[in-house]
């Protein structure tokens, strides 16, 4: 399994064909068009759920009325 994240956006695009990557690699972000980069992540090896998405974790935090935890965000 192979995937490719955005540099500008974020976006992954995941892919089960071995010589996928180069073609991944090669087309620009299919959302901005931004230049793409080799996913280092892996589905699975995380440390478990996550309560909310690393992403959404300032919106969750403005609605709870909680201060972020830096070190927190950053494990996320």
């Amino acid at each position: 399994m192979e995937a490719v994240r955005c540099t500008r956006c974020g976006e992954t695009r995941w892919s089960l064909l071995p010589d996928a990557l180069a073609h991944l690699l090669a087309a620009p972000c299919e959302l901005c068009g931004g230049e793409t980069m080799v996913e280092r992540r892996r589905p699975g090896a995380g440390h478990g759920p996550v309560d909310v998405e690393r992403r959404r974790m300032a919106i969750a935090v403005r609605i709870a009325g909680e201060q972020p935890d830096s070190s927190e965000i950053a494990l996320r």
